[in-house]
């Protein structure tokens, strides 16, 4: 495992109410360590599917034995809100600009925008 995905075993309580609580945690640590090496690495000219299988086997590696749920939502909020944060930016806020870009209908933009409190 890479240095930067380093997870605390210690951390974990088998016993603990709610386990995915921990996982959440590292998981989100490590994505802000991972994007942060992204910044200065040679890994920067990747396709993004290499950086994606990257974080995602990070995350199996950190949960060692255990099994992920809703691992599918769970990945696409958090590529979809950076994505639609972006793609907004760069239209400079012309939300038909940017529904145009990403390919989707407007009103299907709004409605993700309200959903991650982008509007």
């Amino acid at each position: 495992m890479a240095p930067h995905a380093q997870y605390n075993a210690n951390r974990f309580d088998k016993n603990a109410e709610n386990p995915a609580d921990y996982y959440k945690e590292d998981y989100h640590r490590s994505i802000h360590e991972v994007e942060s090496s992204l910044d200065n690495s040679i890994h920067f000219h990747e396709p993004l599917r290499v950086h994606v299988e990257r974080v995602v086997r990070q995350y199996f590696a950190m949960l060692d034995d255990e099994m992920p749920t809703d691992l599918y939502d769970l990945i696409l909020k958090e590529i979809e809100q950076p994505l639609l944060s972006v793609v907004l930016e760069k239209s400079r806020g012309n939300q038909t600009k940017c529904a145009q870009i990403l390919g989707l209908n407007r009103g299907t933009l709004r409605k993700k925008l309200k959903i991650y409190g982008l509007m």
